[in-house]
């Protein structure tokens, strides 16, 4: 058996050797390169594919009739448009600019929030059911930009579509923005929001953008026109947006 002398030398060993763990660790971890010590942090990260363009913006000047508009939806646009300079990547389930990307339904959703909007639902689905239920949608059958069904369409109006890509949502609806009137510079309708290849002046978007209202979303799940505006409406609880005239019944 060891004798108590050697014993209290291998305690004080054991002792140093824990001690210079942590110091032999922080050692180590500041040799590595500066890269890899971040790999975690980085994984999962969407990148901006190839011919994309850098997202868009507008400021809200540039908006034909932003002035008079009620306070709210000015207020309403302005999050929308700073939500546009962020940079933001297209990430499917992401309604955290933090995280550094966000998807359709999750901008609408972060915007109205911070607008103090609490009970907007998370999906495009539940965002065009909640709009539906407050009476404050409009359904658009037309495929002509200067149909009568878009008389009614007003800046800070929801827009929805089905058929950007296959979902078993009930209804399927798959994708929702945020109408901010037409352009200044061109007089053309504009939006935004977030996608994965949507175009603002011909150019296709990755992110958080403005885009111009009409064109078919070009979904890589989504067959050649399968994509379908269905109608927009009055965001439920902003202070301004009242309710459109309702058709008289038949």
């Amino acid at each position: 058996m060891p004798d108590h002398a050697s014993l209290r030398q291998r305690n004080r060993w054991r002792s140093c050797a824990g001690a210079l763990c942590p110091l032999v660790s922080a050692l180590l971890l500041s040799a590595m390169p500066a890269q890899a010590q971040e790999a975690p942090q980085a994984a999962g990260g969407e990148q901006r594919p190839a011919g994309m363009a850098p997202d868009a913006s507008l400021q809200p000047e540039e908006l034909i009739d932003f002035d008079r508009q009620p306070a709210p939806v000015q207020e309403l646009i302005r999050r929308a448009l700073l939500l546009t300079t962020k940079d933001l990547t297209y990430r499917y389930g992401s309604a955290d600019p933090a995280t550094g990307g966000i998807d359709c339904s999750g901008f609408v959703y972060f915007v109205l929030r911070e607008c103090g909007i609490r009970d907007v639902p998370r999906s495009s689905s539940g965002q065009y059911v909640w709009v539906r239920r407050a009476g404050l949608f409009r359904a658009v059958l037309s495929r002509n930009p200067e149909s009568f069904e878009l008389e009614e369409l007003r800046p800070g109006d929801l827009l929805f579509w089905e058929g950007t890509y296959a979902t078993t949502n009930d209804p399927p609806v798959s994708h929702s923005m945020i109408y901010l009137g037409r352009e200044r510079a061109t007089g053309e309708r504009v939006m935004a929001g977030a996608s994965d290849g949507r175009t603002y002046h011909g150019k296709q978007r990755w992110g958080a953008s403005v885009f111009d209202f009409w064109p078919k979303f070009p979904g890589k799940s989504a067959s050649p026109g399968s994509s379908r505006f269905v109608g927009y409406g009055r965001i439920p609880g902003l202070g301004g947006a009242e309710s459109p005239a309702r058709s008289p019944k038949r």
